[in-house]
Order: structure tokens, then C-alpha cells, then sequence
């Protein structure tokens, strides 16, 4: 009983608006911070601009970015507005259309930047930042112009819906390259001696 009352509060501070598109929440304004972009960051969305609300992240929905190849992907990030429950989020990252890696992190409300195993994309890389469980937050939304269509929703935690009247506040960091084979420091040294 208690946590059926406590879920009917939630839902009443925090409406969840269901549509034929994307879910909207509603809940408390966060901050609404600018970036600026950065070199080796593919990034799309630079201002939240819709305090209050935004596209729901977690309860079914996933949010991401697709970004051009090649690259090594070092970390990601993202500007969450509120966190109504806190929880899991796994970083999915796909090298065209293939899983390449799985990282489980635990964003707060605010910035969010989480260091990943570096994951070498050859092709382009989608990121999707997908909810575990009962995980329910907002992720910044920018529909500033220009749009670029490259941030997504799903619900197969894929990137398969891009955004067409705004970009989210995600962002991928890289070093720009991609190694050819993997190799130790012991066998590079080898080579030169």
C-alpha cells in the first residue's frame, strides 16, 4: 500500500504525458547551464531550454547521440535537469548498428560525466543512454536552431527515432583516432628496439 501511495505521488509531481511520440515529464526547473562546444566532443545540444520538463529518460524510454567515426570513445556525458528515481543507466555504444560496449553508471541531477572503457568505433557510433528498472529522470533537451537530427529516442535502446525539433544534452568524448590492432606497451617498445 505504501508504495503504491508513493508512486501515485510521484505520477502527481512529476506527470508523465504519453503520446504517439516520445514521453514528456514534468517536475521541478533545474538549472539551465550553456556549453560551449569543445574540441573531440561530438555534442548537439548546448542549453537546456525547457525548465521543468523534458523528454522522460528511463520508465521503457532511451535517449542518445549518433556520432561520426572513426574514433576512440574515452567518456560520455549529459545534462540531466531531475532525477525523480534514482537507479542504473547502462552507456550502450554501437559501431554501425553493432554492440561494441556496456557500461553501467548512476547519473545524479546536474552533469553527468562518466569515464568508460575506451571503445574503438571504426564506423559511426550510437550512444544510448538506456534506464534499468524503475531508473526515471529528465535529460536536457535544446531545440534551439540548428536542429541536427542526431540525438534519438527508443525504446529498443537504439538509436532508430532521431529528434527533429530538438537536441538533447548529451555528449561523447574522444581522441579523435582509432588504434589499427590492439597492442601493449611492451610489444610497441619491442618494435623499436
Amino acid at each position: 500500500m505504501k508504495r503504491l501511495l508513493t508512486a501515485i505521488c510521484l505520477l502527481g509531481l512529476c506527470g508523465v504525458a504519453l503520446a504517439d511520440g516520445p514521453q514528456i515529464s514534468y517536475g521541478p526547473a533545474g538549472d539551465s547551464p550553456t556549453y560551449v562546444q569543445r574540441e573531440d566532443v561530438c555534442q548537439y545540444g548546448f542549453t537546456d531550454m525547457w525548465a521543468g520538463q523534458g523528454y522522460t529518460w528511463g520508465l521503457g524510454q532511451q535517449l542518445g547521440l549518433a556520432c561520426a567515426g572513426p574514433m576512440t570513445i574515452t567518456a560520455v556525458g549529459c545534462y540531466s535537469e531531475f532525477i525523480v528515481t534514482p537507479g542504473t543507466v547502462e552507456v550502450v555504444v554501437y559501431d554501425d548498428g553493432v554492440e561494441v560496449s556496456r557500461t553501467a553508471v548512476s547519473p545524479v541531477a546536474g552533469d553527468n560525466e562518466f569515464d568508460i572503457p575506451d571503445v574503438a568505433v571504426s564506423g559511426t557510433a550510437c550512444v544510448m543512454f538506456c534506464g534499468v528498472g524503475s531508473f526515471w529522470a529528465v535529460m536536457g533537451e535544446d531545440p534551439s536552431a540548428p536542429i541536427d537530427g542526431m540525438t534519438y529516442w527508443s525504446q529498443s535502446c537504439q538509436c532508430t527515432t532521431a529528434f527533429t525539433d530538438q537536441d538533447l544534452t548529451c555528449w561523447v568524448i574522444s581522441d579523435g583516432g582509432v588504434p589499427a590492432e590492439p597492442t601493449t606497451w611492451g610489444a610497441l617498445q619491442n618494435l623499436f628496439r
